[in-house]
């Protein structure tokens, strides 16, 4: 989940005293550094949080060693020369709250420079068959019509990642990759220290460590904070909700100029990927036709958009469409009305960490297979240890062949 605030809108979305680096894997030049600092001094009025609500976690042993497990399976995935240090906190936002959200660091390119820097890096990667897919089906899917005019807010790590640098002049000048919040979580705007900011949700109940147990009726649902985290630091690395900008579109369909002065199509790099039917990108702020739904202004009656590398030929996962009405980031998984959460507590998702509605008593990470990795690579991410490319067709038809039937869903029980 990502929150919302009046002066970050677009840059958003799920210790005490030193800032320590977690070691990442020796095979991962991508390094995901959780730090847990004493303080957080961003104003509410720019970040969206009340800092007297944000506690730190320096000391509680539980959820230091979520985080570090977290962000030690993201580095062991990937090989791009890029390190995000990601500050994280707790706060009590109530059971009928999020389980985490997330702030995260962007800068405007045009389309042709990330497009650019994503054909590079398919060219310098032939061994990201996902990527050189995407990139060979780019005119197919959103901002591909309008090459010279659309503009893409790009998270500061994903930025890196690629190798850019500068981006285009907003309001707020010209922006670059360097990190945007400092150590205390104050946003700086460029050349700060860390690249996003994670809140966990200390009312919910969550679980520290696993194994994530059966549900049980006497205890009542559990939620995994190792994967409520991890789906934060995905969007701070520039998947999920943070890689889309059709939240923001929906809140106010003139964002890009109302926020950052800018004119034409402003789209995120998962947008890129937002497919209604092969060869029809989506950027359809609706939701779909569900049951007792009669309102056009939330039911546009079209299916729901669906996250495809080639052109929308290949159904990867469903996108969260329905955030209008239920809430949840346009870019994490949309539900999936066959598969029962653990404990037959509501309807779930794929079960990948991305999901939008978190399932209960269900542990899940970003791993070769799942819809999120193929996610990472589709924004330019490269695996740390590459599989042939013919494993990679076997996966994507595999994900193909699930159909498109699952591309409708509910609301589950918790917003991750």
């Amino acid at each position: 989940m990502k929150l919302r605030s009046a002066a970050l809108s677009g840059l958003v979305g799920l210790v005490a005293g030193s800032l320590g680096a977690v070691a990442a894997p020796a095979q991962a030049a991508t390094i995901v550094n959780p730090v847990f600092a004493s303080s957080f001094t961003c104003p509410a009025t720019v970040c969206g949080l009340d800092p007297s609500t944000v506690i730190s976690l320096s000391g509680n042993a539980d959820a230091m060693g979520a985080a570090t497990r977290a962000a030690n399976q993201l580095s062991s995935l990937f090989s791009n020369n890029v390190t995000a240090n990601i500050l994280v906190y707790g706060i009590h936002d109530g059971t009928n709250g999020f389980l985490a959200a997330s702030l995260s660091s962007q800068t405007v390119y045009s389309y042709n420079q990330y497009t650019a820097a994503l054909t590079a890096d398919a060219a310098a990667n032939p061994h990201n068959t996902v990527l050189n897919t995407a990139v060979a089906n780019l005119p197919l899917g959103n901002g591909g019509a309008d090459p010279n005019g659309t503009l893409m807010a790009v998270n500061t790590t994903d930025a890196r990642a690629l190798g850019l640098t500068n981006g285009v002049n907003t309001a707020f000048g010209v922006g670059n990759a360097t990190p945007q919040f400092n150590a205390t979580g104050n946003f700086v705007g460029g050349g700060g220290f860390a690249d996003g900011v994670i809140v966990l949700n200390l009312d919910q109940p969550l679980l520290y460590n696993r194994p994530m147990p059966a549900f049980d009726s006497s205890v009542g649902p559990l939620y995994d904070a190792q994967t409520s985290l991890e789906h934060e630091m995905d969007e701070i690395m520039g998947i999920g909700g943070a890689g889309s900008q059709l939240n923001n579109a929906n809140f106010d369909p003139n964002y890009a100029q109302d926020f950052y002065g800018v004119n034409g199509p402003l789209i995120g790099p998962m947008d890129l990927y937002r497919y209604q039917a092969p060869g029809l990108p989506s950027f359809d702020p609706f939701v779909p036709s569900i049951t007792g739904c009669n309102n056009p202004a939330f039911c546009s009656g079209l299916p729901s958009p669906y996250f495809s590398v080639d052109g929308g030929l290949t159904f990867i996962d469903s996108f969260n469409q329905a955030f209008p009405v239920f809430g949840g980031d346009a870019a994490d998984w949309g539900l999936n009305l066959f598969k029962l959460c653990p404990g037959g507590l509501g309807i779930g998702g794929t079960g990948d960490v991305q999901d939008a509605f978190s399932c209960n008593n269900h542990s899940a990470d970003v791993h070769f297979g799942t819809p999120s990795y193929l996610a990472y690579e589709a924004i330019g991410y490269n695996s740390a240890n590459a599989p042939e490319p013919a494993v990679w067709g076997l996966m994507i038809t595999g994900f193909g062949l699930a159909g498109f039937a699952l591309r409708r869903r509910r609301l589950a029980y918790a917003i991750a």
